[in-house]
C-alpha cells in the first residue's frame, strides 16, 4: 500500500464510490445528493450560490441541476424578490429522494468507517476537514 497521501486519497475515492453504488444509489450521484442537500437546507437560491454552497464549479453545477430538473427532483422558479432571475427549489419528489438517499448514506458511512474506533473516526473527520478547508480553490 502506498504511503503517498494523493494515492491514498484516490483509493479512498474509489472505495467510497464503490460503497456509494452498492449501498446508497445508482441513480443519484454524490454531487446530485450534495445539491439536493444544499437546497433542502437553503431553498430558493440561485445556481451560482448553489455551486458555492455545494463546492461545485460552474459547469458541474449546471450539469447536475439540468439532470435533477430532468428527473423532476428540483425546479427553477422566478425569484419572488427579483423577477429577473431564477432560483432553485426541491420538488416533493426531490424531498422524498433526499430522505431515502440520506438514510442509506448513514449505512454507507458506518461501513466506510467501521475499521476505525469512534475516537479515530472523529480524528479522521477532523483532519480531512482541515485539509479540505486549506486545500485552495474549489
Amino acid at each position: 500500500m502506498s504511503s503517498h497521501p494523493g494515492q491514498l486519497a484516490r483509493r479512498l475515492q474509489q472505495v467510497t464510490y464503490q460503497l456509494w453504488t452498492t449501498t446508497v444509489s445508482t441513480e443519484t450521484t454524490p454531487p446530485q445528493f450534495v445539491v439536493l442537500n444544499s437546497l433542502l437546507a437553503d431553498p430558493d437560491i440561485d445556481q451560482r450560490t448553489l455551486g458555492e454552497r455545494a463546492s461545485l464549479d460552474r459547469s458541474t453545477v449546471a450539469d447536475v441541476v439540468a439532470r435533477l430538473v430532468q428527473r423532476g427532483l428540483i425546479r427553477r422558479v422566478r425569484d419572488p424578490r427579483d423577477g429577473r432571475r431564477n432560483v432553485l427549489r426541491l420538488t416533493k419528489r426531490g424531498e422524498s429522494t433526499h430522505g431515502q438517499v440520506a438514510d442509506r448514506i448513514e449505512q454507507m458511512n458506518d461501513k466506510l468507517l467501521a475499521p476505525l474506533s469512534r475516537e479515530e473516526q472523529g480524528s479522521l473527520l477532523s483532519m480531512l476537514t482541515r485539509i479540505v478547508d486549506q486545500g485552495g480553490p474549489r
